[in-house]
Formats: C-alpha cells, sequence, structure tokens
C-alpha cells in the first residue's frame, strides 16, 4: 500500500444504516489510546441491537461463540463490521487476508490476534436495517462454517 499520505485510520461500518454515524468518535477515541483494532460491539457492557427477530440473534450468537472458540482474542463480537483499524495495522495484515465474504471480519480479528496487535470493544447499539435486504444466504453460511472449522490453532 503506497499512499502519498496514508490515514491514521480506516472506519468500516454497514451502509444500510444500522451503525450510527454518531458512534465513530468512540471509535476514534479508543483507537487514540494505542489500539490497532476497535470493534463496535453489540454483546460486549453496555451494547446491543435494537429490533432483531430471534432467529437473527440466535444465528449471530452461535456464530460468535463459534468464532470465539477458535479465535483466541478474548472479544464478545467478531463478527461486527463497525470497526476502526489502525493504518499500521492494515498494512501489516493485508498480504494475510484471503477471504472472499463476510468471514473476512473473522479473519481480520485473528491476524490481528496472531500478529499482537491490540483489540479493543466499544459498546455501539446496532439498528436493524433500514434500507436493503439481508445478504446473508446459505451459502454465507457455509463459507463461514468452512473458514471456521478450518483454521488451524496456532495457540
Amino acid at each position: 500500500m503506497s499512499l502519498k499520505k496514508p490515514p491514521k485510520y480506516i472506519i468500516t461500518m454497514d451502509a444500510d444504516y444500522s451503525h450510527n454515524p454518531k458512534e465513530i468518535p468512540q471509535l476514534i477515541e479508543s483507537i487514540q489510546q494505542d489500539y490497532d483494532l476497535v470493534i463496535g460491539s453489540r454483546y460486549c457492557r453496555g451494547g446491543g441491537a435494537r429490533n432483531w427477530g430471534v432467529i437473527r440473534l440466535i444465528i449471530s450468537r452461535i456464530a460468535n461463540l463459534i468464532a470465539s472458540f477458535r479465535i483466541a482474542a478474548r472479544i464478545h463480537d467478531h463478527t461486527s463490521g463497525y470497526r476502526c483499524y489502525s493504518f499500521k495495522l492494515v498494512r501489516n495484515i493485508i498480504d494475510d487476508l484471503h477471504s472472499q465474504t463476510y468471514e473476512i471480519q473473522i479473519e481480520t480479528i485473528r491476524q490481528a490476534s496472531l500478529q499482537k496487535f491490540r483489540i479493543k470493544e466499544v459498546p455501539i447499539t446496532f439498528a436493524n436495517r433500514k434500507k436493503g435486504k439481508s445478504k446473508l444466504t446459505f451459502n454465507e453460511i457455509k463459507d463461514f462454517l468452512t473458514y471456521i472449522f478450518g483454521l488451524k490453532r496456532k495457540y
């Protein structure tokens, strides 16, 4: 990555209005405290999700439970896309990322953890999407399970 003036931070968020942009300052404030990856978490103390159906909540909780057993990062929300990355982290892990779909969220946490970068969660309130439809399909779930159970633990 050869940008003349690289950014200090890179923020990712869902484009369907489920992540509140007003929560960006807490992501940035946390990353400025010498963290490399800050995750907006639905499942850490103070976080939550609004207007979710029971099935969606169960799928999300099970996916995070499985990820927590396979990735030793000591976080609660492996599947949140609301994040702030340090440019240093991205530069160091980019060549080790190979996922094509949603499992990239877990793979970035895994690589950050393996390479001893500092990870922190901050509570967010996830609102059910206001625009669009879920892109989570059976194939996405299958890809997640194939990825997560195909990992070799390095701990």
